[in-house]
């Protein structure tokens, strides 16, 4: 049977984006039934990079296929390309990763690929407490009115809602959607069908690249949040929605440009010793906002090397099209391959659920209180404890909405990151919650000095505390915005 083969590629696939990309893997059955013919998986357990390489029977795969496997995988935070599309040297440098990884499953056919699948993903860190179910199909989780949320709009008179994006699922595709309202204690589901697509080649001011979804009839208050939320008339002066993307960065450069005119901006993570005030501090698909102390003067050409939200290492040349004291913005020139890396960043990044890290020395209730946030719509990554906590901080370029941390942990307890992170690191808009055994006297106004916007006790259980740091995170944004 001759085949049209892909590689589905997760650059640092370990604790929550592991889990991401096996939920992934398991929809595989769902998303394209018998025309996947076999995958073969392969895990790197020193630099936690995923592969998959995905065999499909030529003669059933089409277009339609090719998008919900770019979508979905972008989703997921990873990347789907066609291996005939490759260099020699590119398509080699899989086959030997494959061969020579010591963790894989060659051949898995797509009936049994649930069940087959467990034994790799456990030996790579996958938690032995998570949920799996074969049943799951893959959704797009929203926060309405959140952080991603810009670029989405919503005509009530055809229940349209229309999502900013540079990929996008085929057209006709059903597909789940989880809302979240803001004050509500669950995501509410919906299921949508995709009604029109806009590609990137016809993005224009005020008309982004993106796709439509026809929403069934839903009740008064999911109604209502969605017009306040997506107005239907949007912002008309940006082709490219911007995305607030914020980690602790290094701008490393000389001081006066060189004699050629062309100076090295390389930015990289810090490292969880080492924060600075550096970042970038938003991302579109035709540029990004460096906030920087010493930014370059308006048409300078400067080079730039980060990792994007899905972890990838984007290397781009650009113009300074602005800059003021806060830093500057520089608009890309991408080829080819740098400009799909990005695409595939900004579809992960658009209209993605709120994200909390949790922080906390016990596993059980680090996981406990993982899934009661999971259950109010975050995304959450975990740490087990400060120093591994500002190690995520510092590799995590798509922004954090919420950090809930315990106290007491070895090394770097709860006071010190939380005060590390406020002050040394200038994080003003994280919402920042601190649990704790038992408030002892004192502990309350010190961590409010230390930048703190609530103290908890534990015995509350993790459903009354991931209600109360969801509702702490809420209180933290309707102060910025008064």
């Amino acid at each position: 049977m001759e085949t049209i083969d892909f590689s589905c590629t997760f650059v640092r696939a370990d604790g929550d984006r592991l889990v991401a990309a096996e939920r992934l893997v398991c929809a595989f059955p769902h998303l394209f039934g018998a025309t996947l013919v076999a995958t073969d998986l392969s895990y790197e357990l020193h630099d936690h990079r995923l592969l998959g390489i995905l065999r499909f029977e030529a003669a059933a795969f089409d277009e339609r296929a090719r998008a919900r496997l770019a979508f979905w995988t972008a989703r997921a935070g990873g990347r789907a390309t066609a291996l005939d599309g490759l260099a020699p040297e590119a398509r080699q440098a899989l086959e030997g990763f494959l061969r020579q990884s010591p963790l894989k499953l060659i051949g898995l056919p797509t009936e049994g690929l649930f069940d087959r699948c467990a034994s790799l993903f456990n030996e790579a860190g996958a938690s032995g407490a998570r949920r799996r179910s074969a049943a799951d199909r893959p959704l797009i989780a929203m926060d309405l009115g959140g952080s991603s949320w810009e670029g989405i709009t919503y005509d009530p008179a055809d229940r349209r809602l229309f999502v900013a994006a540079p990929l996008a699922p085929p057209l006709a595709d059903e597909l789940v959607l989880a809302l979240r309202i803001p004050g509500a204690p669950k995501p509410v589901g919906l299921r949508a069908r995709v009604v029109e697509i806009r590609p990137p080649a016809e993005a224009r001011p005020g008309s982004p690249a993106g796709y439509t979804l026809a929403l069934p009839p839903m009740p008064e208050t999911v109604e209502e949040a969605l017009q306040e939320a997506a107005p239907l008339t949007a912002p008309g002066h940006r082709a490219a929605p911007r995305y607030s993307v914020k980690a602790p960065v290094r701008v490393e450069g000389p001081a006066a440009p060189p004699a050629d005119g062309v100076a090295d901006h390389v930015i990289e993570y810090a490292s969880h010793e080492d924060l600075h005030a550096d970042y970038v501090e938003n991302l579109s698909h035709g540029g990004a906002f460096v906030r920087c102390q010493k930014p370059r003067p308006v048409g300078a050409e400067v080079s730039l090397s980060f990792r994007l939200p899905n972890a990838e290492l984007l290397k781009a040349r650009g113009v300074v099209a602005f800059a003021n004291g806060d830093g500057m913005g520089v608009r890309f020139t991408l080829d080819a391959e740098s400009e799909a890396a990005l695409r595939v960043a900004i579809a992960h990044l658009s209209a993605r659920p709120r994200r909390a890290l949790v922080v906390d020395d016990d596993p059980l209730m680090c996981r406990m209180l993982a899934d009661a946030l999971g259950e109010r719509g975050f995304e959450v990554l975990t740490a087990p404890d400060g120093q591994h906590g500002m190690r995520v901080l510092s590799e995590e370029l798509l922004g954090l909405d919420l950090l809930l941390t315990d106290v007491y942990m070895p090394g770097m307890d709860g006071e010190a990151f939380v005060q590390t992170i406020r002050h040394s690191g200038g994080e003003a808009d994280l919402a920042i919650v601190v649990v704790t055994g038992q408030i002892k006297q004192g502990l309350e106004r010190r961590l409010a000095e230390a930048g703190a916007d609530a103290v908890l006790e534990k015995g509350l259980g993790a459903e009354l505390l991931a209600q109360a740091a969801d509702a702490a995170l809420e209180r933290k944004r309707l102060s910025r915005h008064v």
